[in-house]
């Protein structure tokens, strides 16, 4: 008989303390009689700040009215309760530890931010159906600017910016391109300067207000960087491509907020610098744009940034002729030297220049090159890709099994593993059909490697092999999908006394409900005995809404497999050890009064 590792499932997925204190009622906590408009000076900044990221990353679900003024939403997976009395707060809970304990979390707090959200929305919508009816009958922008004279308004326009420097500045950003009287790269400079000025705090840093402000402007410019684009003048593009490029660029070690969104403005300049080479450019532009790329790109604050490997794929596609391909083999073989200094990874450079020296058609350098770093997983992909795209077979199996031996990254070891399975199976090789088969299994715990692995094994040595995989499998760190797997396997095998040791070994309800069907012709009494200690061993440990409704599912699916005389136990037991958790009581309340 196999021995089995033993796994404690349900202190792993349900802790203590999980759930809502039973004792905890809707009504007890102080979170509540306050508008939705008093929100902010209601709740504890600390939730309103965490429910403000739940948000961002889309974590609440949208808030349910499941009876009139009743709202019921999921954060996190915990379940939110909200009564609201027309606009006002009138009961909340939630079933994490901390409303227990304080009466108030994020999770509550965010359910909120979406009521109101959907309340505001709602009125604005009512206000617009208003204005289309007919005459206004509010004072709006929208009526002013309907109405006001034009040279007024530009008067007020002027004054305003005056004294406002923000407004000054979104001004400036979003006409300048309809400033035909100044040169072009001195305007948007200009631009640009006066608002990092007004975005750096007093000690030269950019906060994440600072950076806000910056980012609408950089919005803006990449805005009319794009219109230019379209329109054909490639001029204006490539000026404010490289504006942002040389300004922004520098500023990436200064920011404290909003780093990443600022710096995917520096990626959409080059973006459309690539974009251009796809058109028709003037001779004179493509030089201006190639000497600019020599002069720019060695700059340290690029490097720090990794922008400098931008501006070699931007080079690599802008150099035409072979004095310029060798001016940028030069190049890089200078910023290797310079990475190699700074202890930099060195294999993004690598790779630009094996494919520089196949655009010059020096292949056979090309080739040494790769072959002296296949160490690096970034080269042994490119050398994979180019040995398929060449239709080159054994260099590519020879490539793939090096790979394999120098023992890379989880991700490339898995495509490595798959091309050698895809190639076995065309060449119809058992035997290296089942090992590639059963890496990609272990890796991937994908039961269909496991099948084409059988296909492929002699019936006669199979059983023993599926005692080595059963060992393999022990070995992994445990994990639901890899006890589901170890009992899809005991069940394929039809090994039914090793699946019901092994279903009462890992002491799972949801493994249970899976093989439930298969083992109880062959196990009543002792399929039933598992199912009783789980479900009794669960409610003894955990409580709260959660764990009410999973007793109920529990029970509901022992009906299905016919376990109704097991079902009536345990409702009884429940009744006479439990009458007092209110929850647990309201979900069995159907199975009690059927």
């Amino acid at each position: 008989m196999l021995i089995f590792t033993n796994y404690i499932l349900f202190q792993s997925l349900y802790p203590i303390g999980f759930f809502i204190n039973e004792n905890q009622s809707i009504q007890d906590n102080a979170f509540m009689n306050f508008s939705l408009s008093q929100l902010e000076s209601e709740v504890p900044e600390n939730d309103l700040l965490q429910a403000e990221a739940l948000l961002e990353e889309g974590r609440i679900t949208p808030p349910q009215e499941v009876d009139k003024g009743l709202w019921v939403a999921y954060a996190d997976g915990l379940e939110v309760e909200v009564r609201l009395a027309g606009k006002k707060v009138a009961e909340g809970t939630c079933e994490c530890d901390a409303f227990a304990t304080a009466g108030s979390c994020e999770h509550l707090v965010g359910t909120l931010l979406i009521l109101r959200r959907q309340e505001q929305d709602k009125a604005r919508r009512k206000e617009r159906r208003k204005k289309a009816s007919g005459r206004p009958s509010r004072l709006t922008t929208g009526v002013v600017l309907d109405n006001i004279d034009f040279n007024e308004l530009a008067e007020f326009v002027r004054d305003y910016a005056r004294n406002n420097r923000s407004f000054a500045i979104a001004l400036k950003a979003r006409f300048a391109a309809s400033v035909d009287s100044l040169d072009t790269r001195k305007k948007y400079e200009q631009l640009l300067d006066s608002t990092i000025s007004a975005a750096r705090s007093s000690d030269r840093e950019i906060t994440t207000r600072g950076s806000q402000k910056l980012l609408k402007v950089l919005e803006e410019l990449h805005q009319q960087m794009e219109a230019a684009l379209a329109g054909g003048d490639y001029l204006e593009a490539s000026v404010i491509a490289r504006i942002l490029i040389e300004k922004v660029s520098p500023l990436l070690r200064k920011i404290s907020g909003k780093k990443a969104e600022i710096l995917a403005y520096v990626h959409k300049a080059f973006e459309a610098l690539q974009l251009m080479l796809e058109q028709p450019l003037a001779p004179r532009l493509r030089e201006q744009l190639w000497k600019y790329a020599v002069h720019e790109h060695h700059k340290l604050t690029y490097r720090s940034q990794q922008i400098d490997l931008l501006f070699f794929k931007w080079m690599a596609r802008l150099a035409q002729e072979p004095a310029e391909l060798q001016t940028l083999l030069d190049m890089l073989a200078r910023q290797s030297e310079k990475y190699e200094e700074e202890g930099r990874p060195g294999a993004p450079l690598l790779l630009q220049r094996v494919s520089t020296l196949e655009k010059a058609g020096r292949e056979e350098e090309a080739r040494q090159l790769m072959e002296r770093n296949l160490t690096q997983p970034d080269l042994l992909e490119y050398a994979i890709r180019q040995a398929q795209k060449r239709g080159q077979r054994p260099r590519l199996k020879a490539l793939a099994q090096t790979g394999l031996k120098l023992g890379p990254p989880a991700g490339i070891r898995s495509r490595l593993e798959q091309l050698l399975l895809d190639m076995a199976l065309e060449e119809n090789d058992p035997e290296n059909i089942q090992a590639y088969a059963l890496l990609r299994f272990y890796d991937s715990l994908d039961l269909a490697f496991y099948k084409i692995a059988k296909e492929a094994s002699p019936p006669e040595r199979w059983k023993e092999q599926v005692t080595e995989i059963l060992q393999q499998l022990r070995k992994q760190s445990y994990s639901p999908k890899l006890r589901d797997t170890q009992a899809s396997i005991l069940a394929l095998e039809e090994e039914w006394e090793l699946l019901m040791a092994y279903a009462e070994e890992v002491q799972s309800l949801d493994l249970l409900q899976q093989v439930d069907e298969l083992l109880l012709p062959r196990f009543p009494a002792r399929l039933m005995n598992t199912y009783r200690s789980l479900i009794l061993e669960y409610a003894k440990h955990h409580l709260g809404r959660q764990t009410s409704r999973r007793i109920r599912l529990a029970l509901d699916r022992l009906l299905e497999i016919g376990a109704q005389e097991l079902v009536h136990e345990l409702l009884s037991y429940f009744t006479e050890h439990y009458g007092e958790r209110h929850t647990l009581m309201e979900e069995l309340n159907g199975l009690l009064s059927g």
